[in-house]
């Protein structure tokens, strides 16, 4: 069989001449290091919990909103529920310090590609926001031992959300059930909360200072934008706005599919009926031109 060699997908008008590299001018690792092809990508099969339609939304949203708001820049890598390795030993000598898995993480200065695991000691850096919902199995973990974990892998940023209990039905039991934190001291050092603030329009929510984002709860916005009641949403303090999420860019391009095919019908409608009124003049001058010829 004829071995086929991919190059990394590159964008429609970005230089191919020069690699890119990122904001800071470091060079971006467009290939796989071989930890990073190495070691294991999935959990086994009876390891792995899946995720109610609570963190299912919270999570997918996040990522897509995320993407889409960094879409074009090639420095900046938006994962979801993927390995972190943190340690250079782990399994090899030692097994005291298992890979991550965030629900949600964001990493600037490298390379904007596919990725099986992120390998912290491959890509020079710890991703610099994390984002984990809470479930109900997962819970003592990702409230007690989770700031522990990225306090000593060096993430700058570390949110936490807890949509309550599988069913909706019940408070959630993080108080309050959003939660964003930042790293004093650097790696190792100690999470300190960051403060909620409020926004134009009446949006409540925690900034996150390494995005320039906000992430907020809509049932606690007082005025302005009103999101799907409940949701986790991202908020963009400079543009005033909330990030679209995928169901209101679809419902969006279904109203302007809806306003253009209702445009074609006025405009067909009214082209018939030009042609019906140039139809009706052409006989009237042909009785015309007929009568003065009598």
């Amino acid at each position: 069989m004829t071995e086929v060699t991919l190059d990394p997908v590159r964008s429609p008008g970005v230089r191919t001449d020069v690699p890119p590299r990122a904001a800071n001018g470091a060079p971006l690792r467009w290939t796989p290091g071989p930890d990073e092809r190495r070691l294991p990508s999935s959990e086994s099969e009876e390891d792995h919990v899946p995720w109610n339609t609570h963190q299912l939304v919270a999570i997918v949203d996040s990522f897509h909103c995320l993407s889409r708001h960094w879409r074009g820049r090639r420095d900046v890598f938006v994962g979801s529920d993927q390995f972190l390795y943190w340690d250079p030993a782990y399994p090899r000598t030692n097994t005291e310090n298992p890979p991550a898995a965030p629900d949600v993480y964001v990493a600037f200065d490298v390379a904007n590609r596919h990725r099986s695991s992120y390998v912290v000691w491959e890509e020079g850096k710890p991703p610099d926001f994390v984002l984990e919902v809470v479930s109900p199995s997962s819970r003592g973990r990702d409230v007690k031992e989770k700031p522990g974990i990225y306090a000593k892998i060096g993430v700058p940023e570390f949110f936490l959300y807890d949509p309550g209990d599988e069913h909706g039905e019940t408070l959630p039991h993080v108080a309050p059930p959003l939660v964003g934190f930042e790293l004093r001291g650097g790696r190792g050092g100690e999470y300190r909360p960051l403060p909620e603030e409020e926004f134009p329009g009446g949006v409540i929510g925690v900034r996150s200072k390494v995005l320039g984002l906000c992430l907020c709860i809509s049932r606690i916005s007082r005025t302005g934008p009103a999101p799907l009641d409940g949701s986790l949403r991202w908020y963009d303090p400079a543009a005033g706005e909330f990030l679209p999420t995928s169901h209101e860019l679809a419902d969006d391009n279904r109203r302007l599919a809806d306003a253009k095919r209702q445009a074609e019908a006025k405009a067909k409608a009214s082209d018939a009926k030009a042609k019906a009124s140039d139809a009706k003049v052409a006989e009237l001058e042909a009785l015309v031109e007929k009568m003065r010829r009598g």
